[in-house]
């Protein structure tokens, strides 16, 4: 069972995750805008919740699923007046009421390694969905280059391997794109396009001394993501948006 406070502790801690949000964001947004949808379902929101970077007017429903109340709390407070967005605190599982919304996005974003029952989520998922439905699930890639690096420095035995900061947020695993792949398929959806995004050459803390003692500057990050048309296989982030069979 999965203890959220601490999870929420962690997280709330400055580190580069702060600019990875950036970039993930950056990438759910692109593909939003490709796709246009008006029934939006965001699964976990950290602190910063989707619907304040897109515009009113783009949607008519946003729904925010997300246990932390801390993070919750944070979410509704932007909501006000608007009647277009429910946040709901509470961990993700099918209702009924969620299937009524009838959603045609669904974002499940940094999470999906996060679960400890990965299938199950991916099914209550497939649940509440309908057959024009798209959902769009991103994990960090096993096949980063900073995970690479770290096997070549005997860090790590494998790349598959669960790293201290995996340990410390509570993750399960590390999927790659074959394993994330298989693992959408037997859950009964098909995949209608994939990718990756920001090449991460070193570990969090790595890059965040950097830019903290300006070794580096956000400039480099900006550069980095960039890199991902060179290098595809090695960016630090994979995604899949998918529909169900």
């Amino acid at each position: 069972m999965r203890d959220i406070n601490d999870y929420t502790k962690n997280y709330n801690i400055a580190s580069f995750e702060d600019y990875k949000v950036i970039y993930r964001r950056k990438k759910v947004l692109e593909i939003m805008q490709k796709y246009k949808p008006k029934r939006i379902l965001e699964i976990g929101c950290g602190m910063e919740p989707l619907f304040n970077y897109i515009r009113g007017g783009e949607y008519d429903k946003y729904v925010v699923v997300e246990p932390s109340k801390i993070f919750w709390s944070n979410a509704n407070s932007y909501v006000k007046e608007n009647e277009k967005i429910e946040c709901i605190n509470d961990f993700f599982q099918y209702t009924s009421e969620l299937k009524q919304n009838k959603f045609d996005f669904i974002v499940c974003s940094g999470l999906l390694h996060e679960i400890e029952f990965p299938m199950v989520m991916l099914r209550d998922i497939k649940d509440i969905s309908n057959e024009e439905t798209i959902i769009h699930v991103n994990v960090p890639n096993a096949n980063s280059l900073h995970r690479i690096l770290g096997k070549e420095m005997e860090i790590i035995q494998d790349v598959q391997d669960m790293s201290e900061r995996n340990k410390i947020y509570q993750q399960y695993r590390v999927f790659d794109m074959e394993s994330l792949s298989e693992y959408v398929e037997k859950a009964g959806f098909n995949i209608i396009d994939k990718g990756s995004y920001f090449i991460k050459p070193f570990s969090h803390e790595q890059m965040y001394k950097m830019l903290k003692y300006n070794i580096i500057s956000e400039k480099v990050l900006e550069g980095l993501n960039k890199l991902t048309e060179y290098l595809p296989q090695y960016a630090s982030e994979i995604y899949v948006n998918i529909k169900i069979k």
